[in-house]
């Protein structure tokens, strides 16, 4: 006999070669168990349309249900198991007992396809397919159920009532010999499902442990971008202010030449500096790390506060910029940093994409209870196949790619996930050669 020691590393060393039980997660759960419940619904309905479909007797009594050969005796027996498939479905007595349910449910069906067949071996296998999907839920208890309900069925209506349960001679006159097969066969399915619980637990588990990994190496990651944003932008801004101060001879007298270089400097720095949050906003997006500041916000301050600020931008390239604003707009409640950064995005865009001497219209509206702002530009369009990769992280439309321009391909992303996370939606419609429309709706409040 082994030391206290001993005894407790082997009990341990078995207990771990079978599964926990109850630890999948709640959306893969009810995935698995949907899959189940609709199986038992369709059980009971296939076995209450028996009786129709074979031509039994129509008979109406309070005997007919229980007659064999009757219609109502395979109604009876399918609602029985559509019960179970009822019971299943009141989640609010939790996962256990629809576990149950089901399983019991799943376990009538067998019987009674058995007691119809009147016994014969290949409806046996029923059971055994049954209890293979019922481990598919890795649940102990519904398991166990499950296991008990066919060793009754087996050992006690098998035992007093045979001709129910084996269409065999042989079978009816030694009925405990043939429950002892039974019993052989259902018990090594029943390891076997169990063995491949174990390993899916086991999967379950590394995935869950990588899954744990990848968040951490995740979280290191926007740490870092943040870190290079913060450590760039510093000395970026520092050398944009500075070639501002020498374009406006902050230094000393500047020719209209070095006045040039420098305004490329300045816009060189600032399209750096855009690109950085750019990197640094999608990677706090995609770590859920997107926290909106929300606050009651004046539409027309908003969108005539960006109109200003691309105005400049707008008038080098001859580009005519409005507003078509609808009278009357109400307050939103939003983030004004991150609506202004929806809009810069859409206006640069579409003077970007804009030919000299092209139109850019900024608008809003009221729209069945959202709010709706749209930029529309005359620019060259999108053709239909790129426009549902307009909001694929680093993607480039024909456009974008021979633009002198060119940005990272987040744009349209981080202003998707804006507009998502104050609950609305981003649109576009376009046509080559005739120009495109991003729209954004969001809810009033």
């Amino acid at each position: 006999m082994g030391t206290p020691g001993e005894v407790v590393s082997l009990k341990t060393k078995l207990r771990s070669l079978f599964p926990d039980g109850g630890s999948l997660p709640e959306d893969v759960w009810q995935k698995r168990y949907s899959f189940l419940l609709g199986l038992t619904w369709f059980h009971g309905v296939v076995i209450a349309v028996v009786g129709p479909a074979l031509g039994y007797s129509w008979e109406i009594s309070s005997g007919a249900v229980f007659r064999d050969g009757t219609v109502l005796h395979t109604v009876f027996e399918g609602s029985v198991v559509a019960l179970f498939a009822a019971l299943g479905s009141m989640r609010r007595f939790g996962r256990t007992f629809q576990a149950v349910a089901v399983a019991a449910g799943l376990m009538t069906a067998s019987a009674t396809l058995v007691h119809l067949s009147g016994g014969y071996i290949e409806f046996h296998f029923h059971f055994f397919v049954m209890l293979t999907f019922l481990a598919l839920l890795q649940d102990w208890v519904p398991y166990i159920v499950a296991i008990a309900y066919v060793g009754i069925h087996h050992g006690l209506v098998g035992a007093l009532w045979p001709e129910e349960v084996f269409n065999h001679a042989a079978a009816i006159k030694a009925p405990w010999t043939w429950a002892g097969i039974h019993a052989f066969f259902i018990c090594w399915s029943s390891i076997g499902s169990i063995v491949a619980w174990r390993f899916n637990e086991k999967s379950l588990d590394r995935i869950r442990a990588q899954a744990a990994e990848l968040e951490q190496v995740n979280k290191l990651q926007i740490d870092f971008t943040a870190m290079v944003a913060h450590d760039l932008r510093g000395p970026l801004n520092t050398i944009q202010n500075t070639a501002e101060l020498m374009q406006d001879g902050g230094f000393g007298s500047v020719s209209d030449n070095q006045k040039v270089w420098l305004g490329t400097i300045q816009m060189t720095c600032k399209n750096v500096v855009d690109i950085v949050s750019d990197v640094l906003d999608i990677s706090k997006i995609e770590a859920g790390r997107l926290d909106l500041i929300k606050k009651r916000i004046d539409l027309y301050q908003l969108i005539h506060s960006s109109l200003k600020s691309h105005t400049p931008m707008a008038t080098v390239k001859k580009i005519a910029i409005t507003a078509v604003l609808e009278p009357g707009l109400p307050e939103i409640n939003g983030d004004q940093r991150r609506l202004e950064q929806v809009l810069s995005n859409l206006i640069s865009n579409a003077i970007k994409f804009t030919a000299v001497g092209g139109v850019v219209e900024i608008g809003a509206r009221r729209l069945n209870g959202d709010i709706r702002f749209w930029v529309r530009d005359s620019g060259e369009g999108i053709p239909p196949d790129e426009i549902d990769d307009l909001f694929k992280k680093y993607h480039q439309g024909t456009s974008g790619k021979l633009s002198a321009s060119r940005g990272t391909g987040l744009g349209l992303v981080i202003c998707k996930k804006i507009a998502e996370a104050h609950g609305g939606r981003i649109l576009v419609e376009s046509r080559v050669g005739e120009g495109s429309t991003f729209a954004v709706e969001i809810p009033q409040l």
